[in-house]
Order: C-alpha cells, then sequence, then structure tokens
C-alpha cells in the first residue's frame, strides 16, 4: 500500500518485482504513468523522471553489442524517441574469444532537470567504473567522462544538491571514502567516510546542501548522516531489518527515506519514524524507485 504522495516533496516513480523461479529474466519493472493514473509493467532495465515530472528517461533491455538505447518520453504528450548510446571506445576488453562491453546503469537527474547522469562500468568487473555519462537537455546530447575504478557496487555516482558536482565511493569494500568530482571529470573533495551515498528521493545531499547520507554498515544496517563543510559524522541512524533494508535518500532537511518495520517510511534525524509511505510485507520482493519530482 502506497500513502497519499500528493504535494510530497518525492514521487513513488517506480518499483522493480522479483520471481526468482522465472526462467528468464526474474525482475518486472512498474513505471507510474499519469495519464492512466496507475503503475504500467513495462520491459525496460530501468527508468528516471526528471525533476519537473515532464520527461522519463527508459533504459532499455535490447541492446547491440557494444551499444545502448535510451527511450526518452515526454510524460504531457506520450511521444517519445530513441537515443543509442555508443559504448565501444570505453575500455572494451577481449576474453575467451569475445569482446565484453561496458555496462552503463542508473540514471540520475540532476537537481534542475537540465543533466542526466549514468555510471558506465568497466568491462569484465562491473563493481569499477570507467566513468559517467552525462546527457545534457534540450538535446540529450551525450558526453564521457573518465573516472576509472570507482566502486559502483550498489548504486553509483550520484549528484551533489545543485547538480554542479556529482559523487561516489571510492576503495575497496570495508575501506572506503566518498569522492565528490566537478563536471570536468576532476576530484575537488575526499570524504573520510563509511559507506555507499544514497541517492534516491531528494538525493545524497541534503536540499541545502549542509549534510550528506550514507549507507554505513555491511549488510545496509543503518544511516549515517554526515556534516558536508567538514566530514564529521552527524549521526548513525538503525536501519530495520525488513524485507529490503536500505537508506534511500532524503525526504527533505530533516527526514530521510530509509526502510522501516512497516515498509519505507520517513524518519527524522533522531530515528523516529514520522509516516510509511509504503507498506511491505516481510518477504516482499519490491525494489521501489522514489524521485524528487514536482
Amino acid at each position: 500500500m502506497v500513502a497519499d504522495l500528493n504535494g510530497r516533496p518525492v514521487q513513488l516513480t517506480s518499483y522493480t518485482t522479483a520471481d526468482f523461479q522465472a526462467q528468464r529474466n526474474p525482475f518486472t519493472l512498474w513505471a507510474w504513468q499519469p495519464d492512466r493514473r496507475r503503475f504500467v509493467k513495462t520491459d525496460y532495465q530501468e527508468t528516471a523522471v526528471s525533476p519537473d515530472g515532464r520527461w522519463t528517461v527508459a533504459h532499455l533491455t535490447f541492446t547491440e553489442p557494444g551499444k545502448d538505447r535510451l527511450r526518452i518520453i515526454d510524460r504531457k504528450t506520450g511521444k517519445s524517441r530513441d537515443i543509442e548510446i555508443e559504448l565501444t571506445e570505453y575500455t572494451p576488453s577481449t576474453e575467451n574469444g569475445g569482446t565484453q562491453y561496458p555496462q552503463m546503469r542508473w540514471p540520475r537527474w540532476s537537481p534542475d532537470g537540465k543533466k542526466l547522469l549514468f555510471t558506465v562500468s568497466l568491462a569484465r568487473q562491473d563493481d569499477r567504473s570507467a566513468g559517467v555519462l552525462i546527457l545534457d537537455l534540450p538535446d540529450f546530447t551525450p558526453r564521457f567522462i573518465k573516472i576509472h575504478k570507482a566502486l559502483v557496487t550498489v548504486g553509483g555516482f550520484e549528484w551533489n544538491q545543485d547538480g554542479t558536482r556529482f559523487l561516489v565511493r571510492h576503495g575497496r569494500l570495508g575501506s572506503t571514502t566518498v569522492r565528490l568530482y566537478d563536471l570536468q571529470g576532476k576530484a575537488v573533495k575526499e570524504y573520510q567516510v563509511r559507506g555507499r551515498p544514497g541517492g534516491d528521493g531528494r538525493g545524497v545531499f541534503s536540499p541545502s546542501g549542509k549534510r550528506f547520507v550514507t549507507a554505513c554498515l555491511p549488510l545496509e544496517k543503518a544511516a549515517c548522516v554526515w556534516d558536508a563543510a567538514t566530514g564529521k559524522a552527524v549521526t548513525r541512524l538503525p536501519v530495520v531489518a525488513g524485507a529490503r533494508p536500505t537508506t534511500l535518500g532524503w525526504y527533505d532537511e530533516k527526514h530521510l527515506l530509509i526502510s522501516t518495520a512497516a515498509g519505507i517510511g520517513i524518519v527524522d534525524l533522531k530515528g523516529r519514524v514520522t509516516e510509511t509511505l509504503l507498506k511491505l510485507g516481510k518477504s516482499s520482493e519490491i525494489y521501489p524507485h522514489f524521485g524528487a519530482v514536482r
């Protein structure tokens, strides 16, 4: 069950269900379709809705070797167009007589809705980055920025609060930092903090940019809030071990979106659940995606 999200700073834009008895791909993506006022089954890998609610970018599941395909959907008119992305030049590798290509994942809109960011993983080593692919609106022109070997096991590159920087976890599991890059790919800051950035909802950084959040314990058992100026710890909140314990991101300046005993909820910085947004059973195999859609 989903709470009424009208007028909220975040919206449930899509969710993935899993059926591990399926013979083929066990995952199915359901995306919110505004004109039909319901979630619709898709054959997409993933989707992301722009902050103004105008555009949906859908990552198509069928691709040619070395290529990816995106579908840009105008949510006002329902019209769409496909964009082909060439990945052949970004560190392909050869193994056992065949060529393997990098993989692009996790679309992230900048807070101003003017840029779209994808994590590009290295071929043969999909827990390490080749770099990022940024598409600039209004033409969705792609440009690749090489950033080798950032750690992208669960989630990859994320935006800061105003879209002037992006960040990612770096290092090896058990000993990681968070690096902040400018839009040319230069590392401008490194935080000596634990965990992966939580990029759903309002994103990794609070709306003011004063704090950021990571999933900071193994198996995402806690959410850690850090001071963005100093990198010092602000608080650590336990995450309830529900169906899918996880740290999603910010709801507003003083609340996070994280797992609760009932599902996914709004939690203040003292760990108190103020509201449950999505109720999930303990054995539920649902992966929700909340976006900052106005």
